[in-house]
């Protein structure tokens, strides 16, 4: 019974310390900086407090020698593909692109980061700074940058700007433009499937901005084209379109930029719906806090909810129409969409589906009631509620005639 107790009160053995298998890498340093072959990749390198650094040009050298280093080390038992060394270096399959910024030297890569205490006694190239994200940060020496035809870049009253050379003429596109299409990118499926790492890289950003811009044509306001209430109210402004982006400028500059397709289409349709005058809604009432739904007509009691899907397809749709009643002419804003809308959707009838069922079909539209105006189809839901808006008189792009 003394032993037992003896040996409650005995000293516990500590437990063994957490091994941090990320500060094996700093071994690595010194194979690096024993290895010769590697002396020409070194300016690519720098030992930083947060792991090694490595510039995107010297990526492939640095990977390849590691794979040699755990070769040898496990004694040729740890074979690790070039990818699988990639992702253990890095931690990651896609690591964050910083810079590093020495002077006038800018180097552009990644982090291998394990805790480094003294990175000035490795015997390799070291920087004790701060590394700057790309994700919120845009240098003009990013080599990225360098290669942009037609661009030069200059440091402006407001930060970075770009003088870009059209046909006839240049414009400026100023940082805080290049900003606000980083966030207009962060929800946009079309730019991050057409420019990989838009959302996260402020360079990748500027060079899909600059080549939308440069690919820009201009709008003559006699066109038929859905633009804000000030640019049309402006005679200063111009407009000019790339696929489905909007650029607005007003002497020599961009001042702003939209993705008139999506969610962004809605977002811009409705928040112009919103400002509009009073007489341009009519009947209809606005439910502004929602997310979906852009109002409703109450009728005898019964209310029609308006999803903001149906009049975003109404307003690609009327731009294309040749019908004398429903033509725009030149430049309109959602208002004045809108009231054709309202108009065409209050003077429509009930028809059945089966009437309409080749139109619904080529669409790729379904839904519960439909009622029609012409050559409009409007499509609700059980709950009465307008979701989508098919014109079978009018052609889509790439449609073929039948």
């Amino acid at each position: 019974m003394e032993e037992a107790e003896k040996r409650e009160d005995a000293p516990q053995a500590a437990p063994p310390a957490e091994v941090d298998e990320r500060a094996v890498l700093e071994k690595f340093l010194g194979a690096l900086r024993a290895n010769k072959a590697f002396e020409g990749e070194r300016q690519f390198i720098r030992v930083v407090p947060r792991g090694l650094f490595v510039d995107e040009r010297g990526v492939s050298a640095v990977v390849e020698r590691y794979q040699g280093w755990i070769l040898r080390e496990s004694g040729g038992v740890a074979q690790k593909s070039v990818e699988k060394c990639q992702q253990w270096l890095f931690d990651t399959t896609a690591p964050e692109r910083l810079y590093l910024v020495e002077g006038k030297n800018v180097l552009a890569g990644f982090l291998v980061p394990f805790p480094v205490k003294t990175p000035q006694q490795h015997g390799l190239p070291y920087y004790l700074g701060s590394l700057l994200s790309t994700s919120n940060y845009i240098h003009p020496a990013d080599p990225q940058l360098q290669g942009i035809k037609n661009v030069e870049l200059r440091s402006g009253p407001k930060g970075l700007e770009a003088v870009i050379s059209r046909r006839r003429d240049s414009v400026v596109l100023p940082e805080q433009l290049l900003r606000s299409f980083f966030h207009l990118a962060a929800g946009s499926k079309f730019l991050q499937r057409r420019y990989p790492g838009i959302e996260a890289s402020l360079p990748v950003c500027f060079k899909a901005l600059v080549g939308l811009a440069v690919r820009a044509r201009e709008v003559p306001r006699t066109f038929p084209m859905l633009v804000p209430f000030q640019t049309k109210a402006s005679k200063a402004s111009q407009v000019r379109v790339a696929g489905k982006f909007m650029f607005i400028e007003e002497k020599g500059r961009i001042f702003r930029v939209l993705e008139l397709n999506g969610r962004h289409l809605s977002d811009l349709l409705r928040h112009e719906i919103n400002n509009a005058p009073r007489e341009k809604l009519g009947l209809f009432r606005l439910t502004p806090k929602h997310r979906d739904l852009m109002g409703f007509y109450e009728v005898a009691g019964r209310r029609t909810s308006v999803h903001a899907r149906a009049f975003s397809e109404f307003s690609e749709l009327i731009r294309r129409s040749r019908e004398p009643r429903e033509k725009m002419n030149g430049w309109h804003t959602s208002a004045d969409c809108f009231e054709k809308f309202s108009s065409l959707y209050q003077l429509s009838q009930p028809i059945e589906k089966f009437k309409i069922s080749g139109a619904l079909e080529r669409f790729g539209v379904q839904g519960d009631r439909f009622r029609i105006n012409g050559g409009w189809i409007f499509v609700l839901s059980k709950e009465g509620t307008v979701m989508r808006t098919v014109a079978k008189h009018i052609r889509t792009v790439g449609a073929r005639r039948r």
